[in-house]
């Protein structure tokens, strides 16, 4: 190997004097130091990159078994030429031709390539404990309430060697965590905002208006929409919060409506808790309310011409391959929306003939709904 150093002329040049020789001996550095003050301009990187064109007389497959692209490889020989001085090989139409002086310097780096290997396999660092695979996944509040659950214990009986983990926010912040690779994948209320992420529909959520079942309006078999409107509403609003239930109010309020506004609540949980104190009307999403209703401690209105209901999605990272796991429970949550069409195809083939509450809803409402 070429080294850019000059020849030290006083150890070239023994003394006859014992005592200059003894000063020169004193002043010569350790071995280890002599090899750290020269600088050699040839690179592992070259001489891998030179064995693997050689290996496979050609540039694009070094490059594949390198992993490093054809232009970094080219360069990386150049360089080795323009240091060595002499040609290494030549490109011929069948691929790469390796030149009698490439022949020589191959058998010379070839030792070293060898020793470095060696050291690599000596010194390697210990293994890392692997942690556990984890999936992450993460909903809306009514998404995590019954549905999200339900499939988590279904998943945790298919793969028991895993950590299992359920975050609950707003979508916006459900958007921010799958797109940092916090969590792997979400439902959300809307299609994602952000480029990065990628989303299929997965079921529509309908809102339910309830009551405790005291409640005045509890007694009635079926409410008219000014009967509710006559009370105030407990509502979701907030950062982050796609609006569905405020859309349609708002084109309630357009239509000439008088919409009363008990309360504004950033979840599910403050929704429930102003009904429990007769603060007024919840409105809120079926699942998130669905365990209080099956225990008998609200009761949900039937009311016409209102029907509400908002598409919730499945979110992932456009462009970072899901995990396992993760795939596993996509299919899962697929099965979910590929289950509910079917059962909304059945519905309508089995329909009678009056029309349903949503068909009866005014036209601006119904939009609102399903917008």
């Amino acid at each position: 190997m070429t080294l850019d150093r000059e020849p030290d002329d006083e150890l070239a040049s023994p003394e006859s004097n014992g005592t200059a020789s003894a000063e020169a001996t004193a002043k010569a550095p350790p071995p280890i130091e002599q090899w750290v003050a020269k600088r050699v301009r040839m690179t592992l990187n070259q001489f891998s990159s030179f064995a693997a064109v050689a290996k496979h007389l050609s540039v694009s497959k070094a490059s594949a078994e390198l992993r490093v692209s054809q232009p970094s490889i080219s360069l990386q020989l150049k360089q080795l030429e323009d240091h060595h001085g002499r040609k290494l090989y030549r490109r011929t139409h069948k691929g790469v031709e390796i030149t009698d002086a490439g022949q020589v310097f191959l058998r010379k780096i070839g030792p070293i390539l060898e020793q470095v290997a060696e050291l690599e396999r000596d010194f390697q660092a210990p293994p890392i404990k692997t942690l556990r695979a984890a999936l992450r996944v993460g909903g809306t509040f009514s998404s995590s309430a019954v549905l999200l659950p339900k499939l988590m214990a279904r998943f945790r009986r298919l793969h028991s060697e895993l950590d299992l983990e359920l975050q609950t926010g707003t979508t916006a912040k459900l958007e921010r965590l799958v797109g940092r690779g916090a969590m792997q994948l979400a439902v959300t209320d809307r299609r994602p905002a952000a480029h990065g992420l990628e989303s299929e529909p997965l079921r529509a959520e309908k809102v339910l208006a309830f009551v405790r079942p005291h409640h005045p309006l509890a007694r009635l078999g079926s409410v008219s929409l000014s009967e509710l409107l006559a009370e105030p509403l407990i509502v979701r609003s907030g950062k982050g919060i796609s609006g569905a239930t405020q859309n349609a109010l708002k084109k309630l309020k357009e239509q000439g409506w008088t919409v009363r506004i008990g309360m504004l609540c950033d979840g599910p949980g403050v929704i429930k808790a102003g009904v429990r104190q007769n603060m007024g009307v919840g409105i809120a999403f079926a699942d998130s309310i669905k365990v209080e209703l099956e225990a008998g401690e609200f009761k949900a209105l039937q009311v016409r011409d209102f029907d509400i209901r908002a598409e919730s999605f499945v979110i992932y990272a456009k462009n970072r391959p899901l995990p396992a796991p993760a795939r596993d429970f996509l299919e899962l949550l697929r099965d979910v929306r590929r289950k509910e069409n079917s059962a909304n195809r059945f519905r309508r083939s089995t329909a009678a003939a009056p029309l349903s509450h949503l068909e009866r809803a005014p036209a601006p409402l119904a939009a609102a709904a399903l917008g």
